[in-house]
């Protein structure tokens, strides 16, 4: 059985920020991904920083090379494109009616279903991966493949899940971002201080970006918690 790639999760904001240095470092990074045949794992949008990091990837080292993680609540907000196609093949239909079946092969299924408004299961391309029954697979060529899980709770898991189960130098990488992104960071962090995983975690501080962060940190071990 081949070894499993080495595999790093990347969380980044779904917007590119103020500055284009964040845009920048986030190609910067795709390209040190394919250059060192590393695997991207992330959050599965196809807007910002998200979407430059997978997008950038994709063109140098193929799908296979980028798997996303989304709730599909989030659908709307960080892959607008796919949610509005969902909406629009699933609206007015009955639970588990048939979708037109060249959307499912544009999207990479087999012949999916609108089931509550959301992506089906692929028939063939299911992803099961920590178990998780209700994870739907969506490949888009552009962006990777992308698995679409129940909730926020699902997707750091499964991200985590994907890390922990990668190649020698598997690990977590923080590019800039909001309080999602700190909420995923500080997840494994608290992940690996229980034994969940043994992956390093970083930040890659763009401009100072986490400068704030890294200070309270400090003070934290320094107060003795």
């Amino acid at each position: 059985m081949p070894s499993p790639p080495t595999r790093i999760a990347v969380f980044c904001g779904s917007s590119p920020g103020a500055s284009l240095a964040h845009t920048l470092a986030a190609r910067s990074l795709a390209q040190s991904f394919h250059a060192h045949s590393i695997h991207l794992v992330y959050g599965g949008g196809t807007t910002g920083l998200m979407g430059e990091v997978a997008r950038t990837l994709v063109k140098l080292s193929g799908k296979d090379a980028v798997t996303g993680v989304i709730p599909s609540s989030l659908l709307g907000v960080e892959r607008p494109r796919d949610a509005e196609e969902v909406k629009g093949m699933s609206k007015g239909k009955e639970k588990g009616k048939k979708l037109p079946r060249n959307w499912a092969r544009r999207m990479g299924l087999s012949g999916g279903e609108a089931v509550g408004g959301k992506v089906a299961k692929a028939e063939k391309s299911e992803m099961k991966v920590g178990g998780d029954e209700k994870a739907k697979l969506l490949l888009d060529n552009e962006y990777g493949r992308v698995t679409i899980v129940p909730d926020l709770q699902a997707r750091k898991k499964l991200m985590m899940e994907l890390v922990r189960d990668g190649g020698p130098g598997s690990g977590f990488v923080a590019l800039s971002g909001g309080i999602g992104t700190v909420d995923e960071l500080f997840e494994v962090v608290s992940w690996e201080q229980m034994g969940v995983h043994a992956r390093g975690v970083c930040v890659l501080n763009i401009e100072g970006y986490w400068d704030g962060v890294l200070g309270w940190i400090e003070k934290a071990m320094e107060e003795k918690f």
